[in-house]
């Protein structure tokens, strides 16, 4: 076998132990910090565990290209082409520049999230029309589990860069919202007092705050909506099917349904 080939290989597991070992290292630290920290204060340990998510991926993707680098230097035809690059390094640096302007953006506007902060791991945001919980914020992206229950990944550039409101921060909870039919010439108190009604009294429902407000009217259908604020922990999903299911029993057996 060529003396190279063996060179690269030995290298390559050396450094992928290094950065495993790495990793088991930094987390098991982090988590002996983390637990002490969060005895003192849960709001200033919650901050440092997303600073320290995202930095920790920063720290093993450097290793993993010093240790990229290592290997492919062994070879000779690498470094001829390393030194080739480093003489052509000005027209080199505009490529790069051009070829990694969004990339770089996305990285550096996830060091401003982890350090800034306008957002923290486990916290409910609504970016544009996405509302969802903040589960990672990667070197690229930062991933939201949507109240809908889909998973939304928006590029941190965008981020710093678009107004998002952060529902963690004065009202955890969830905004519930179901739309109902009326014939065009119910009697919208009688229907507003009976969606209420029923809305109230699904499973889970003394937890919720409702209100429900007259909608839009067409040629020939009127249309209430039930807003309710439920927990932080609740299925949305869930609570908006059976508050609709309860709703329209009520409003059927009182005949303020729309005729098919």
């Amino acid at each position: 076998m060529d003396s190279n080939l063996v060179r690269a290989i030995v290298t390559a597991a050396i450094w992928i132990g290094a950065v495993v070992v790495l990793r088991l290292a930094l987390n098991a630290a982090f988590k002996r910090y983390e637990r002490r920290l969060a005895e003192r204060d849960p709001q200033v340990a919650a901050r440092r565990r997303t600073t320290y998510r995202f930095l920790l991926r920063v720290v093993i993707a450097l290793a993993a290209l010093i240790g990229l680098w290592s290997v492919l230097s062994v070879f000779s035809a690498t470094q001829e082409v390393a030194r080739a690059f480093l003489a052509s390094s000005a027209v080199l640096a505009v490529i790069a520049g051009l070829a990694l302007t969004t990339p770089l953006g996305n990285l550096g506007s996830g060091v401003l999230l982890a350090f800034t902060q306008p957002i923290r791991l486990g916290d409910r945001i609504t970016i544009d029309e996405h509302t969802g919980v903040v589960d990672d914020i990667s070197l690229s992206y930062t991933a939201l589990s949507t109240d809908e229950g889909r998973r939304i990944l928006v590029p941190n550039s965008k981020m710093v860069s678009t107004t998002l409101v952060n529902r963690s921060v004065a009202d955890p909870r969830r905004l519930v919202t179901v739309q109902l039919p009326l014939r065009l010439d119910a009697p919208l108190g009688e229907a507003r007092r009976l969606t209420a009604e029923a809305a109230g009294g699904v499973p889970g429902g003394d937890a919720l705050d409702l209100d429900v407000q007259v909608g839009e009217l067409t040629e020939r259908t009127a249309w209430i909506s039930v807003v309710a604020l439920a927990p932080f922990a609740a299925d949305v999903s869930q609570v908006a099917s059976d508050i609709r299911e309860s709703a329209l029993a009520a409003l059927a057996e009182a005949g303020l349904l729309p005729a098919e």
